[in-house]
């Protein structure tokens, strides 16, 4: 535990864990949104990107309305977790927690509009201009993301790598009441167990969750801080005794 200790705020164990399971159950609404949209297999006639993207034109407008409704709700939702996991930075380091708490705030406004939504309109756009124009619809399509989507793609990253930044070097470091090997507990490392998946074929479950990916990291991230929170209360406690 580091030395330097800040013992002045109060932390809220019982607060703590509510937006924790809140934040989880978020996570697991943006995940439905994911595998909702990634449910279906590709076309293997079709090679390179059209090839990669080709379950999407098969997809009902529904579908995809549906899980733009769920991320765009989901995501900003399990924020709520990460909420907490700031809080419990912010009496060690004030340096690390200004850094999460803005890579969060980051996460909060473009998780769900940004990134998934963004996501299921590129896909409706491409259905569609497929439908009308077959010989154009890639390069059209191309274009759509790199004007509109990726732009918030970018920031989005930019705050998501802030924010995991801090997360594993607080926790890594010592500056929080979690042991320091409870950095593993990082979107990375969950999105990391669960992307090779993808070497089991081109399988309806299989591109689901590989579409899943992050969210699965984040649901990793966030349980895996819910299941430590007692350790964390009972380290906390200590250093206030001492």
């Amino acid at each position: 535990m580091n030395k330097g200790t800040r013992t002045k705020q109060n932390i809220n164990w019982n607060r703590a864990s509510l937006l924790m399971k809140i934040g989880i159950i978020g996570a697991f609404i943006n995940l439905a949104g994911d595998m909702l949209v990634g449910w279906g297999v590709r076309d293997t006639s079709i090679t390179g990107i059209e090839g990669l993207v080709s379950q999407y034109l098969t997809i009902s407008d529904s579908r995809l309305f549906c899980s733009a409704i769920l991320g765009l709700i989901g995501a900003p939702v399990s924020v709520c977790g990460h909420f907490v996991i700031y809080k419990l930075i912010k009496p060690y380091s004030g340096k690390y927690a200004k850094m999460f708490g803005a890579g969060s705030l980051g996460l909060l406004v473009l998780g769900g509009s940004g990134v998934h939504m963004s996501s299921l309109a590129a896909a409706f756009f491409y259905k569609y201009i497929t439908a009308a124009s077959l010989e154009t619809a890639l390069a059209s399509s191309i274009k759509f993301v790199c004007y509109f989507s990726l732009p918030l793609y970018i920031a989005f990253f930019v705050f998501w790598i802030i924010q995991t930044y801090a997360h594993i070097r607080a926790i890594g470091g010592g500056f929080s009441p979690y042991p320091r090997w409870c950095w593993v507990f990082s979107m990375p490392v969950g999105a990391l167990l669960f992307t090779p998946i993808s070497v089991f074929g081109n399988h309806a479950l299989v591109n689901a969750i590989t579409v899943g990916a992050l969210t699965l990291g984040n649901i990793w991230a966030l349980g895996g801080s819910l299941l430590m929170l007692s350790k964390a209360k009972e380290n906390r406690e200590k250093s206030l005794s001492v």
